[in-house]
């Protein structure tokens, strides 16, 4: 079970907004443009995501100048102040705003906390992770609004103890194990027996056992090293030969703003180590001082990772 790769489609326009910023301030350079034309080269979907942010940019500059009268002004603005409340919106559904209002329980980016429930149970929340308990008399349900949580279930027969993902449902009496959403569902079993249903299918998993339900539906099962699966919990991540993009995504999630690595050959490098959750600002030292590539930060909390000139 791993982790979803920087490079999607979602990556690639915020890269290719990057390339357009970048190229666009007077700071711009030679190497730059050699990158850049690197990164162009390495992908079609890369040029056409660049080409239409490139458009977008152009349209925007052209905005308060195009439209003309009083009248033209005002529907300019509008169209302006909408665009920004849509961005705020999506801004704040991508950051967690909505999801946290809605929690019982929340844990801000690069926090790990462990709460208990009425029950005894305990809920180990990762970073930018937010739940939703209902304890009922038949019942004790779990909602993941999103991110990550470990649970150690207090027993008791008489009500399961559900956690409801996205896409699935994962049930236990009395069990150690963690569930993750976002781009898939996620679970993974340290002891005991947990059920995984879907709208169509069920899968009982034994210690070591995980699954993985796509946004489809589809369910996939097998057993995976659950122990380094759920080191987060000591505040370590590891990795034994996995791409530098799936790396960098896992880094990222502890950490405020993008991690972005240019070009498909760099993300596909193989790292093995063991990393510290609450420094990932050594870990990308780290990764630098080991590996032929340059770690560049910029405002906001946007790190690239780009090979050496």
């Amino acid at each position: 079970m791993s982790a979803a790769p920087i490079v999607t489609e979602d990556a690639v326009a915020e890269q290719a907004a990057m390339w357009v910023a970048r190229l666009s301030s007077r700071d711009a350079t030679d190497g730059d443009r050699r990158e850049f034309d690197a990164w162009v080269a390495a992908s079609p979907e890369h040029a056409a995501a660049y080409d239409e942010m490139a458009a977008l940019w152009a349209d925007l500059a052209k905005v308060p100048r195009s439209v003309g009268g009083s009248r033209g002004r005002r529907l300019g603005a509008v169209a302006t102040v909408a665009a920004l409340l849509c961005i705020g919106f999506y801004g704040a559904e991508r950051m967690g705003y909505l999801d946290r209002l809605q929690a019982d329980y929340y844990t801000p980016v690069g926090h790990i906390e462990t709460v208990v429930l009425e029950d005894g149970s305990r809920v180990t929340l990762n970073t930018d992770t937010a739940i939703k308990v209902v304890l009922g008399e038949r019942e004790r349900r779990i909602v993941m609004l999103r991110g990550e949580a470990f649970f150690d279930v207090s027993p008791d027969a008489s009500r399961p103890f559900v956690v409801e993902g996205d896409h699935s449902s994962a049930v236990a009496l009395g069990t150690h194990y963690t569930v993750r959403v976002g781009n898939a569902d996620d679970v993974a079993v340290e002891e005991g027996h947990v059920s995984v249903s879907t709208a169509d299918r069920q899968v009982m998993l034994d210690a070591g056992g995980v699954a993985h339900v796509a946004r489809d539906g589809d369910l996939a099962s097998g057993v995976a090293d659950v122990a380094a699966m759920t080191s987060w919990r000591e505040g370590k991540l590891v990795f034994s030969g996995r791409p530098l993009s799936e790396v960098l995504d896992e880094l990222g999630r502890y950490r405020n703003g993008r991690i972005i690595v240019v070009g498909e050959a760099l993300a596909q490098i193989r790292v093995s180590g063991v990393f510290d959750t609450r420094d990932v600002g050594q870990s990308l030292a780290a990764l630098e001082a080991s590996m032929p590539i340059v770690v560049r930060s910029y405002a906001g909390g946007l790190v690239t990772l780009v090979r050496p000139r």
